[in-house]
């Protein structure tokens, strides 16, 4: 059975495929990633963009994704 892809799963397979993202990241994309998958992410990078995504596609204000954002970085990091 073929697996059904949000939106929002296949932007966040998009933004993590750049080659150049991965490589910073230090991650292996793998074109299966999904945001719930990927806000429970040990990877940073994986995490943070899935933040992104997934405050956009729950109308968060941009101030609602940059605190929660901030506040996720400055304890990962």
């Amino acid at each position: 059975m073929a697996k059904h892809y949000s939106n929002g799963d296949k932007i966040l397979q998009a933004v993590l495929a750049n080659e150049k993202l991965s490589q910073w990241g230090e991650y292996e994309p793998t074109g299966e990633e999904t945001i719930s998958e990927a806000l429970s992410s040990s990877n940073p990078t994986i995490r943070a963009v899935a933040m992104i995504i997934d405050g956009e596609e729950n109308n968060s204000t941009q101030k609602e994704v940059y605190t929660q954002l901030t506040q996720f970085l400055t304890q990962a990091l």
